[in-house]
């Protein structure tokens, strides 16, 4: 296959294979962004959202087809990295792992340096594992529901115990720090403290780079297509959680208040929430950690604050924003004496 053809194939199957859960197509190429692509565009297992294993042809690669011609595309600066998964034929893991295993090897060989996310299989082997690491940026296994009865709602290949969170702990052994997973939000009609739960324990026992959430979009063909779709604002909050979580050094007792009383989110910035009935914060005297319960302090800003408040008058409004404070969110929550009478407009 000529590389022109080769990579028109790459480019059709980007714009085809991959839909996020807005319904908008994720798949289409961007220069910096990494290329998200399946080396197989079919797979026999069942998961319910996923218009993938509803296909009974789709467009596949050969590993030297995918990476030649990615690096074709990296090449004419059409894609700053790679994200190679695929789908499963015949339930064939160990040859699906072998397979992006090589496209992996062939990219590493050809000189390439950069960004490759390559996806781990449910039931890989961990010695399959071990050997993707050796060219893998990051690796992934996605959890998609915070338990097992509710991944029976979506899945009934998969074992959630042995095929996901097994494989997920041993992501964290063998790439510490360099492992993400990724959660389907409402498909399975999950509480978000029940995902809560099972997000804190991904954090305190694996440790993972990051943790992704996609609000489910019912997609025509599949078994959950008349299914309602999770509302986007449920995926922002809970990045937003995610941070407070990640970042800011929130812990499950404080992160609990966020949830109503039927364990679902609320749509109000989080951080906000959580600050209400605190007590007011002065940025002369406080120290990182409270500094980063105000609202429009994260951590870049508070580090920046006590920097700065060593020879200026943090107390001031126009210094704090200076600091990278937004002083319309951090206003109400910061104790700052006779400064605090200075006019509306210069807390932006």
């Amino acid at each position: 296959m000529e590389m022109s053809e080769l990579t028109r194939k790459i480019e059709l199957a980007t714009s085809s294979q991959f839909f996020d859960q807005t319904g908008r197509n994720e798949g289409k190429t961007h220069q910096c962004t990494p290329m998200r692509i399946l080396l197989e565009g079919t797979c026999s297992f069942d998961c319910a959202y996923c218009q993938v294993c509803t296909k009974r042809t789709g467009i596949h690669f050969t590993p030297d087809e995918l990476a030649h011609g990615f690096l074709e595309l990296h090449r004419q600066g059409k894609v700053g990295g790679l994200l190679l998964s695929t789908g499963i034929p015949r339930g064939d893991v160990d040859l699906g792992m072998e397979k992006l295993t090589e496209t992996a090897k062939i990219i590493r060989s050809s000189g390439y340096n950069g960004y490759l996310h390559l996806k781990v299989l449910p039931g890989a082997s961990r010695t399959d594992i071990v050997e993707m690491a050796k060219y893998a940026t990051r690796l992934s296994i996605n959890l998609e529901a915070p338990g097992s009865s509710y991944l029976s709602e979506l899945a009934t290949v998969k074992d959630y115990s042995s095929d996901l969170l097994t494989r997920h702990r041993w992501l964290a052994e063998i790439m510490p720090g360099k492992h993400s997973t990724q959660f389907v939000l409402g498909a399975a009609g999950e509480t978000d403290a029940d995902l809560f739960q099972t997000v804190m324990t991904s954090y305190e026992k694996y440790n993972p780079a990051r943790i992704y959430y996609s609000a489910f979009y019912a997609v025509n063909g599949t078994p959950l297509e008349n299914h309602e779709n999770t509302a986007l604002w449920r995926a922002n909050r809970w990045y937003q959680v995610d941070a407070l979580l990640r970042l800011y050094g929130y812990d499950r007792a404080e992160t609990s208040p966020v949830f109503d009383e039927h364990g679902m989110l609320m749509n109000t910035d989080p951080k906000i929430l959580l600050a209400r009935n605190l007590p007011e914060v002065d940025p002369a005297t406080a120290g990182y950690v409270e500094l980063l319960r105000v609202p429009g302090i994260g951590p870049v800003s508070a580090a920046s604050i006590l920097k700065t408040r060593d020879f200026r008058n943090v107390k001031n409004p126009d210094i704090l924003r200076e600091c990278g404070v937004i002083m319309k969110r951090a206003m109400p929550y910061l104790s700052l004496g006779r400064t605090k009478q200075t006019t509306f407009a210069s807390w932006y």
